[in-house]
């Protein structure tokens, strides 16, 4: 039986005999803490010609297991997705391919001291640049029933909607305008990321609002992941 102690083990063993080192993120949020029947998605930070690049081993993956990303924590968004995006369906579409078999990112969590993951395989993530506000224009009968909020993730800061989150106060703020804003309907996050954005601070979002738990408030499983040079609008400052 495979616990977290095998995957501590794991991370030990690569570290030492290849010469590299993942820093996974550290986030003080709970989340799965066992997962049984799993094998390892690897994402090492490279440098190559004065980039920053993701150095990828799925040498050991296995199609009827659960799959673990471990990530290092400092590679950038736009750096890690394409790879991300390419490994899910390589998991659901393999010829060996089990119903039941989820991928997880793996982090630890500060406040148990415990390697965690959070299940991701449901998420689409969307890369032409475009902004959530402008899909729910688009496509304004799946969202009409819904109190639609846009969340915008930068390097430097975070939006709701239109208005600008200073330092510290995003999730209570967050929290404060769903209340506000519901009038008695469900509630839909619509997560913007710039594709500049750490991974370390991607999974801090992430679980911060997986750990929501609250039935009135929906999150999109579609991510619309951006590069702020294509969306001028973007409050990327």
């Amino acid at each position: 039986m495979k616990k977290i102690v095998s995957l501590i083990l794991a991370v030990l063993l690569i570290t030492s005999c290849s010469k590299q080192q993942i820093k996974i993120p550290m986030v003080a949020e709970p989340g799965i803490q066992e997962i049984q029947n799993h094998s390892q998605v690897w994402m090492f930070l490279d440098i190559k010609n004065n980039d920053t690049i993701a150095d990828v081993n799925r040498k050991n993956t296995i199609s009827t297991t659960h799959w673990i990303y471990n990530i290092d924590k400092h590679l950038r968004l736009n750096a890690i997705i394409p790879s991300v995006v390419k490994l899910q369906y390589k998991h659901k579409n393999s010829f060996h391919s089990e119903e039941g078999m989820h991928d997880y990112y793996s982090y630890s969590d500060t406040t148990s001291k415990k390697l965690s993951f959070l299940e991701f395989d449901a998420v689409i993530y969307k890369t032409d640049s475009t902004l959530s506000k402008s899909y729910i224009k688009e496509n304004s009968e799946t969202y009409k029933k819904y109190n639609n909020i846009n969340v915008t993730f930068n390097p430097n800061n975070t939006w709701i909607n239109d208005a600008k989150m200073e330092n510290g106060e995003f999730k209570t703020t967050l929290l404060e305008f769903i209340d506000f804003s519901s009038e008695g309907n469900q509630t839909m996050l619509h997560l913007n990321f710039n594709d500049q954005l750490s991974y370390q601070d991607y999974l801090f979002y992430k679980t911060m609002l997986h750990n929501f738990n609250n039935p009135a408030i929906l999150i999109n499983p579609i991510e619309f992941i951006f590069d702020q040079d294509k969306v001028p609008d973007c409050g990327c400052e």
